[in-house]
This record gives structure tokens, sequence and C-alpha cells, in this order.
């Protein structure tokens, strides 16, 4: 297993924090809307959510084809919807933010991981449970005798998955939070045991079978505790959907059928049996199940292949995102020094918002509150956007204000004078914004609107947390399933220079066809 890194951004858990009170007014806005079941049928599709980037054995990327999706989760969601009667169609979106996207109607249910707790409890429906786990510890190999238990590890910090039930398992039996150290990541917490930043780790039993059974450096400690169960999600009160998928789920335990998925995945014990799953006739474990590494290592012909088609839509969010943010900016920029009192304010507070807030938050609130308003106001179809044209959208307004800045200073720039002649030639005020001030202020703002191309493309890797498939995400999704994190960041910076580079390159175009026309001085330096 290689180390991991994952790049600084803001936290999710703080954004759903900041973000209570509407997520609450969309749970009750989509609540108004027809049941699920109706819609699922009469659409003929099963929307089921998860998180398909670091989730195995649950959801993640084929090491062997990373185009391909497995996961013991993505069976039982396949088989689920066949005896629901409809086809399964997977929604992918940040783990934490499954159930903002389940209230926002983005989906009809969820199936990844998520145990039955009882603070979910007052805001979700759970159906019957599919999985009994347990928590387990994982040491470093030769730590196995010094941390026999959780007892041994008192006033050691220990890594958990943020969110997860181990959280409440570690508050129960006492340990500070000072020493509970969350990731956002399955992965992250055995690379921090490793890396010895931690002493210890804490996961679901499945989860620490499948990323450090096989793993020389990690121990599991034998001594399991907090038994819990999965089971999955859907709206508080969506209860026709919730009994159909009680009923189906009860006939796949009944008949063997998820007995089956569980053995193919190496899941099964006897404790499964306590929610009634019959094991079925016995089937060997696949490959896929086995926690390790590629023999042959990655398939690099298909993993850039991968890599390519996200860092066609990272250039695609930017390419369309950035025109609409420089004009968006001019405009606003037009408004704030020319413009009427009133508008020239309120552009202005639009700038301090745009640039005030994260832009993380900005996706979330559009992407979560669109469809309930829509719903609310009888037109769900209509205000129910893609996501990547959400992410566009945000982009864009986000950039539109730190545009209109670089613009404003350009504009200040022209001389007096040069207002001056053009009203000694009978221009008006707004043919000398048109044809004399804006020409020169554009080519002066030029080397700044493509310096924020360039973060642009990086920033554009935020619109993953609403299941768009950009580079990093894609890059990290690979590399936590085939524990090659470093290899895939690298190959992943490579994309992201490569991008940098042709908009520089562009830029540098742009500058010498100013140039050309004698619009902008030559530089000092050759």
């Amino acid at each position: 297993m290689d180390a991991s890194w994952q790049p600084p951004v803001a936290s999710i858990e703080s954004v759903q924090r900041a973000l209570a009170p509407l997520l609450i007014l969309v749970a009750t806005m989509v609540a108004a809307a027809d049941d699920g079941l109706s819609r699922m049928r009469e659409s003929g599709i099963m929307r089921w959510g998860c998180d398909i980037s670091g989730a195995a054995p649950f959801t993640f990327p084929d090491p062997a084809n990373p185009d391909r999706i497995i996961g013991f989760e993505v069976e039982i969601a396949e088989e689920l919807a066949r005896r629901l009667g409809v086809r399964a169609e997977r929604f992918s979106a940040d783990w934490l933010a499954l159930i903002d996207a389940l209230d926002a109607d983005r989906c009809d249910l969820l199936i990844n991981g998520f145990e039955v707790t009882a603070d979910r409890e007052r805001v979700v429906a759970f159906s019957r449970p599919y999985f009994r786990y347990t928590q387990q510890l994982v040491v470093r190999a030769e730590d196995r005798e010094r941390f026999a238990s959780l007892e041994d590890l008192k006033g050691r910090p220990i890594a958990v998955l943020n969110g997860s039930a181990s959280i409440d398992s570690l508050r129960s039996a006492g340990v500070p939070a000072s020493l509970i150290i969350q990731y956002d990541d399955s992965l992250a917490p055995f690379t921090e045991t490793v890396l010895e930043r931690v002493d210890a780790c804490l996961q679901e039993s499945l989860i620490a079978r499948f990323y450090a059974g096989h793993d020389p450096r990690l121990a599991l400690v034998d001594a399991t505790f907090d038994p819990g169960v999965y089971a999955v999600i859907v709206r508080k009160d969506d209860e026709a959907l919730l009994a159909s998928v009680n009923g189906a789920l009860e006939a796949m335990q009944a008949d063997g059928t998820l007995g089956r998925i569980l053995q193919r995945w190496g899941l099964w014990s006897d404790a499964q049996r306590e929610l009634g799953t019959d094991r079925g006739p016995i089937v060997a474990t696949i490959p896929e199940a086995i926690g390790t590494p590629p023999e042959d290592g990655l398939p690099w012909s298909l993993v850039l292949w991968s890599l390519a088609r996200a860092a066609a839509m990272t250039a695609l969010l930017t390419v369309l995102s950035m025109p609409i943010a420089t004009f968006l900016g001019l405009l606003l920029a037009i408004a704030i020094l020319h413009g009427p009192k009133p508008i020239s304010r309120l552009c202005r507070g639009y700038v301090l918002v745009m640039r005030g807030t994260p832009l993380l938050v900005q996706i979330f609130l559009l992407y979560y509150s669109l469809p309930a308003l829509g719903a609310w106001l009888g037109i769900p179809e209509l205000l129910t956007w893609n996501k990547v044209i959400v992410g566009i959208v945000c982009l864009a307004a986000n950039y539109a204000a730190y545009e209109a800045e670089i613009h404003r200073a350009a504009l200040h720039a022209i001389p007096r004078s040069q207002w001056d002649a053009a009203c000694a030639l009978g221009f008006t005020r707004w043919q000398t914004l048109r044809f004399i001030v804006v020409p020169q202020s554009w080519r002066l703002s030029l080397p700044a609107i493509i310096n924020d191309l360039n973060s642009l493309i990086k920033d554009s890797s935020l619109v993953s947390m609403i299941g768009v498939q950009e580079l990093l995400a894609v890059a990290l999704g690979i590399g936590k399933a085939s524990f090659a994190v470093p290899s895939m960041l690298v190959a992943a910076a490579a994309f992201y220079l490569a991008l940098s580079l042709l908009s520089d390159w562009f830029g540098q175009a742009l500058e010498r066809r100013a140039r050309a026309v004698r619009s902008l001085p030559e530089p000092i330096h050759r």
C-alpha cells in the first residue's frame, strides 16, 4: 500500500453545518413531491447514490479496468433494481454529501455502507439491514503484541473515516476528540498508521480486511467490538418505496442471492444469518475482493485513457466557464464604475459575497437547493440541472467576481485624456466605453485573466464533490482502488501541467495579437 495524499479542500462537514437550515428547507420542499416509487416506476430507472472514490469493497473502480465500477453493493443495487422491475442507474457524489443529494431528489435511494445510527434515523428512513459488521483495530505489524485491544491504545491518536460509526465507538469508549483523527477516505487511516503519524486506525471489519488484510506492514487486531449493520436509505416519507425495498431485500436474503453476493466478495460470516440471510450455494471469492495491488502493475494504457477523458472534462469546465466569467466580470466592473447608484451597489455587493464565500458552499447551495425549489414551484424538470451545468454556472459566477476586480483596475488605468478626447470628438459616454476605453482596458487585463484561467483549471476539481468525474476525482479513485495514490497523483499533475501550459500558450498568443495592432506596449525584456 502506497502513501496517499489528499489536496486541501474545504471540510464537507463544516459546509454541511453552515447549510443545515437550508438543507432542512430543501428536505421539506422535496417531501411535497410525488412518492419515489411512483416516479421510479414511471421512469423505469432506480437512481441509487454512492461514492465511487476510495470506497472499496463497496463501490470502486476496477483496478484492471478503471472505467468499470465494481463492488458488492454494486451487485446488490443491480439485483434490487431487477426485482423492483427497473434499471439501476448509479449517481455519484461525495459520501458525506449523499444524504443531502437524496433530500434534494438527485437520487431515489442510497446504498453505500451507511451504518444505521440514531442520528441518521432522525432525518432518513432505513431499510431492513443487508450486512452486519464489527469494528476492528489495525496497527503496525511490529506493534501486534503491544496493542492488542483498544485499552492498550489509551492516550494515543487513532485514525478513522470521517462520518463513520467508528467515531461513535471511540467516543463511547472514552477516547477524547483530540485523539480521534478523521480523514475523508477509507485508505488514508491505514496510510497514516504505516507512516507512524497515528498509532492505529479503527475501521469497520470489511474495510479493515480489504485494505490491511494482505499488507505485511499492518496487522489486524483479533478482538472486534461494537457490531452494527448497513441498510438502504430512502427519504423519511417515502413509505411505499421503503416497503418495496424491504420486500426485495427480504427475498434476496431468503433465496440465497444476497448470500452468494457476500461470498463472491469474501464477506460471508455466520453473523449474517442473524439478519435472516441464507448463505445459499457455496461460491468462490473473486480476485477483485482481495485488497492487493495488481500483480502486473497498473494497466497504464487504460489508466491514461481514463485520465485523458477526465482531463477533457476538466478542460470542458474551464473552457465554458472562463469566457462567461470574463464577460460577466466586465459587465460588473462597468456597472460598478459607471452604472446608476442602486445597480452599482448591487453589483459591488455581488462581488463581495462571491469573493467572501467558499466556492464549495456556492456549488452545494445551487446543486441541492434548485431541485427542491423546482418541486415547490411545480417545475422540477426546469430547475433540476445536470451536475456539469451546475459546475459551469458556479465556476463562472464565482470567477466573475474576481474578473470584475481585474477589469475595474484596467478601466481605472485608462488615462482621463482618452475620455476628454472622445468627448471632444462627440462620443457619448457609452460610445467612449465601447470603442475607446474597454478595448484598451481589455488588453491591459489579459495577463491577469490568463493567470486566473490557470487557477480555474485547478479549482474545477471542487465540482467532484457533486459527482462530476473530473481529473483529480478520477485519479484519486483509481489510486485508492489500486493502492497507488502517489503514482496516480503524479500522472494527474502531468495532465494539469499540460492544461496549464496550453492556457499559457493561448494567453501569449492573445498578447502577441494585441501587440501586432500596437495596442499593447512592447515587453522591456525579450
